[in-house]
């Protein structure tokens, strides 16, 4: 199978069948060329962009290329090719196709796409509007077939310049998982990728989006702009803006919501092709490799399992465990720290005054913490007193739960990142849901009040901070059935990889 491939199309009807079949050569990326040289090749490439992206259903990065095809030019593709693919019109001329590409790796092959047999769909070419300046604007995490599509038909239709506002930070947090968002540098940089993949002769601004308008609002030059019907709402404002400020209204191009093609795996996903639902397949799913660590024993293997109050983890570490993990809470550890009569619980009471022990010597938690939560300075000096303590102990229960046999070790803790305490495990499980949940459930299990709550969540670490650490993430904010899947899933890897590392 080839790393990088390049399809060569002559029939634009049969574009999306050819793609379909030749897919399975391919490995990672597959670019296609379709060879209109008729007049209304835009016509034509508009109609096979939502073709392709829509019905050409294969997991490669499938890559149709805008710019339209001229014999007498060189084809540069950012990948190297070590695969040309051709379909049955194009077998004769496949010499000077091969000739065409001055991106071939060293070792490539050639391969014939029978397509013969294939149906032709008759499909109505709309009319493409040329403009100069074209405007879109997109989250455009991880990369799709809806914002390909998207990102597609804009450039089809410029002629000159393409700029494209990628939201940052400050515009993504209302998103469905956001916080499993890729950051605003990366987005940016894969977006310019595929611009100049589709058509190097244009020029592109692709910058982080801070506010809806971005520069169409004021910028005279601008003509189009290219909105999903999502999105709609969005180029009406702008346009208003632009009234305001007596410029032209922009033409608006309407892009229907492309359909996944991927069968939903529960009833919480989207039947649209969409980023939502990506981030949402890859709850319980490795994000990132876990790095080896010199300062622990390789066995038990031990599992940080980090997520703030309310979050759920707990539900999750009984899960792990029915699967045959053990499990250590080190927030119980620390309740038990704070028994009459042990060396923590007389610390307390002389750091924070005798009004915190109860009549039975016992750490009245709710005083404590109404103590601690409203006062950051008395939080890290509880944490400073209560810390060492916790891990000190949680290590000696390691030790002793992997001479009892456990392979998988799972460490709780509310604490984990902010403490650090990852850095004494192989690999850290975060467990998220949004803040407005965590609040109502917290409120609902302890008595607190609202603000009593969201003092308690707002002093943990956020679930940005947890998901930049996390190698798998879990999100039990939906069905049982859909949470036991995230488990299922992380487990199963989880041990494919043990297996592997014996």
């Amino acid at each position: 199978m080839a790393h990088n491939g390049l399809l060569f199309v002559s029939n634009a009807a049969k574009a999306h069948i050819a793609c379909m079949k030749a897919a399975k050569y391919v490995r990672n990326v597959m670019y296609v060329k379709i060879k209109i040289n008729a007049e209304n090749s835009s016509q034509v490439i508009g109609r096979q962009i939502v073709n392709i992206y829509t019905k050409a259903q294969t997991n490669i990065d499938i890559r149709l290329m805008v710019k339209p095809y001229e014999k007498s030019k060189d084809i540069i593709t950012r990948q190297p090719i070590d695969l040309i693919m051709y379909d049955s019109e194009s077998a004769k001329e496949v010499e000077v196709l091969r000739k065409s590409v001055k991106s071939l790796d060293r070792g490539y092959r050639l391969q014939n796409i029978d397509t013969s047999d294939s149906p032709i769909e008759n499909n109505v070419n709309e009319e493409v509007k040329a403009y100069e300046y074209v405007a879109l604007g997109g989250t455009f995490d991880r990369l799709h077939n809806g914002h390909k599509i998207l990102l597609s038909q804009a450039v089809l239709r410029s002629t000159r310049h393409v700029t494209v506002g990628v939201t940052d930070v400050n515009m993504i947090q209302s998103k469905k998982l956001w916080e499993l968002i890729e950051p605003v540098e990366k987005r940016i940089e894969t977006v310019l990728q595929f611009l100049n993949d589709i058509n190097p002769d244009l020029e592109y601004n692709v910058f982080p989006l801070k506010d809806l308008y971005g520069p169409t609002k004021d910028d005279p030059k601008f003509q189009l702009i290219v909105v999903s019907e999502e999105t709609v709402r969005g180029a009406v404002k702008i346009n208003e803006k632009r009234q305001e400020k007596n410029l032209k209204k922009l033409d608006t191009y309407v892009i229907e919501l492309a359909q996944d093609s991927h069968p939903r795996r529960h009833h919480e996903e989207e039947d649209k092709v969409s980023s939502s639902n990506q981030r949402m397949r890859l709850l319980g799913t490795l994000l990132r490799p876990p790095r080896p660590n010199p300062n622990i024993p390789d066995w038990p293997y031990v599992i940080g399992l980090a997520g703030g109050i309310a979050s759920g983890k707990s539900n999750i570490a009984e899960k792990l465990k029915s699967k045959g993990a053990a499990i250590i809470n080190c927030d119980i550890i620390a309740h038990e720290l704070y028994r009459p009569g042990l060396p923590l619980n007389t610390t307390i009471a002389q750091s924070f005054g005798d009004h915190v022990i109860t009549s039975d010597g016992e750490v009245d938690r709710r005083k404590l913490g109404q103590i601690v939560f409203s006062d950051k300075s008395q939080l890290q000096k509880l944490n400073e007193l209560v810390w060492p303590a916790v891990i000190e102990e949680t290590q000696r229960r390691v030790v002793a739960l992997g001479k009892q046999g456990y392979k998988v070790v799972v460490m709780e803790a509310a604490v984990m990142v902010r403490a650090k305490w990852y850095e004494r495990c192989h690999q850290l499980w975060a467990v998220i849901i949004p803040p407005d949940e965590a609040i109502k459930r917290l409120q609902k299990r302890n008595g607190l009040t609202e603000e009593e709550a969201r003092q308690r969540i707002e002093a943990q670490p956020s679930n940005s901070e947890q998901v930049a650490h996390a190698n798998i993430v879990f999100s039990p904010f939906w069905s049982y059935e859909y949470t036991q899947s995230q488990i299922d899933r992380a487990w199963q890897q989880l041990n494919e990889y043990l297996d592997n590392k014996k």
